[in-house]
């Protein structure tokens, strides 16, 4: 469990009433062109319909009141417990899941869970003649992960023919010293890769300066690497072009991810995977899921009982095997929860895309043979959850 994974965890532990807020950040504070405070008394009308105390409120208003500080679309998330925020994320890009603002027993960290699936690292390289840039991002956040300024050599690269020299001596040197810069802007380069493991790097800037760095770059850099027009970085060019580039390589990602999991899930049979509220919310209880799937648009109107302690959810409070039930939430706050809670990978996946047209699915740590034979095991868990579901209405 990485680090951001670990602390959705810990604070999906904790007891209390919580104030979770997802909006879109853009006109939340008081500025030219835009009512702030009316759009923050919208945010704060619904919290405090939903029973959010004081205290919770005026922390939200006085974080929102605060400009951003970033351009182009963004949103913001918050969650509060007595007045205390325990998180407070800007996220890049536009809305990848509808508003919310809840006041619950359980936080609603659903939209940053969503947010974070495909996070991906990636590095934006800018080679000149003398010097080169590199920016690390990551994919959910606006400001950059680590940059890096590498001055390298100048001397004679912008000198005239000078000294007796001949005009291809002057090249030659020019040459090396373009090889040299370009030779420690890709150990820069190589260096972060390794660290970073990024899912690929955008190289731009000066034409020949490019194809020096490309030559020096390790053969793991290189095979993520990406040759952009020069333009996009220079001075005074506009960034829609540049991120409009690294929204296509992320979806390239997320669609390559997709597919090798909807692969997964339907090999054998299906043996190793689950299909269905039922099904899966089964699969979780045992900590059998490997990686949760779910339908972008599948969920919505269905609850399901979240529990204090293992197994962390259930359809009916028979299952709850002596944990305290909370009661009923959405059932994908209740799923991506007891998923993080056992470790599991959450992703959601495009609308219709699960077989036979299931809302939710798993991939499974070990396989399930077919208790009928000749009958798929996800059908029979299918029809079991769906007996689960008519039982608790």
């Amino acid at each position: 469990m990485d680090s951001q994974t670990h602390e959705l965890a810990e604070l999906w532990r904790r007891d209390g009433t919580f104030s979770s807020v997802f909006i879109d950040a853009n006109g939340t504070w008081d500025g030219p062109g835009h009512d702030g405070e009316a759009r923050r008394r919208q945010v704060l009308d619904r919290l405090a319909r939903a029973g959010a105390p004081d205290a919770d409120l005026a922390t939200v208003e006085r974080i929102l009141a605060v400009p951003t500080g970033t351009a182009g679309p963004h949103s913001r998330f918050l969650v509060v417990h007595n007045g205390e925020p325990l998180l407070d994320e800007v996220l890049s890009g536009p809305l990848v899941w509808p508003e919310t603002v809840a006041y619950l027993e359980i936080p609603d960290l659903v939209p940053l869970v969503k947010y974070k699936q495909n996070d991906v690292v990636y590095l934006v390289v800018e080679a000149g003649r003398g010097n080169g840039e590199i920016h690390a991002y990551r994919a959910s956040h606006v400001a950059a992960l680590r940059h890096e300024n590498i001055e390298g050599r100048t001397d004679s690269l912008n000198k005239v023919q000078a000294g007796g020299w001949s005009h291809s001596n002057y090249q030659h040197h020019s040459e090396e010293i373009w090889k040299q810069n370009q030779s420690q802007l890709a150990t820069a380069v190589n260096e972060l890769v390794r660290e970073l493991r990024p899912g690929f790097v955008l190289l731009a800037g000066d034409v020949r300066a490019v194809q020096l760095l490309s030559e020096e770059l390790s053969a793991a850099a290189r095979d993520i690497s990406t040759v952009v027009p020069a333009n996009l970085l220079a001075a005074g060019s506009s960034r829609e072009s540049l991120q409009a580039r690294i929204s296509r390589k992320l979806e390239e990602i997320r669609q390559r991810a997709q597919s090798l999991l909807l692969d997964k899930l339907s090999a054998g049979d299906s043996e190793n995977g689950a299909l269905g509220f039922g099904a899966v919310v089964h699969s979780l209880q045992q900590s059998q899921a490997d990686t949760v799937l779910i339908d972008s648009e599948g969920t919505d109107g269905r609850t399901l009982l979240a529990l204090a302690d293992a197994p962390w959810v259930a359809t009916v409070p028979e299952e709850a095997l002596g944990a305290r039930v909370i009661g009923p939430v959405p059932a994908v706050l209740a799923i991506v929860r007891a998923a993080t809670l056992t470790e599991s990978r959450v992703v959601f996946v495009d609308h219709g895309v699960l077989p036979k047209s299931a809302e939710v699915a798993a991939v499974l740590r070990w396989p399930t043979g077919p208790a009928i034979p000749g009958t798929p095991r996800w059908e029979q868990e299918q029809a079991q959850g769906q007996g689960q579901a008519q039982g608790q209405g």
